[in-house]
């Protein structure tokens, strides 16, 4: 199995995996969106963890693991 690192710099739009996703928990339906954003990356930090910004809201989100993160194209 290929590993894909995922580095993000400030400034990258990037989606994040839905919250029941990441928790393992049965989701409101099959097919409810797995991906949410986009979001911009705000914080970069040494252990892999990213604070992201709301592009529609501008709200600043809880630290999030970038394993749990992709790139966002427009």
């Amino acid at each position: 199995m290929t590993v894909k690192p995922r580095a993000f710099k400030q400034g990258d739009l990037v989606l994040k995996v839905v919250e029941h996703v990441r928790r393992q928990v049965s989701g409101p339906s099959k097919f409810a969106p797995q991906w949410e954003g986009p979001f911009a990356v705000k914080e970069v930090h040494s252990s892999g963890y990213y604070r992201l910004v709301s592009v529609k809201e501008g709200t600043l989100t809880d630290p999030v693991n970038g394993k749990w993160l992709k790139l966002y194209y427009c």
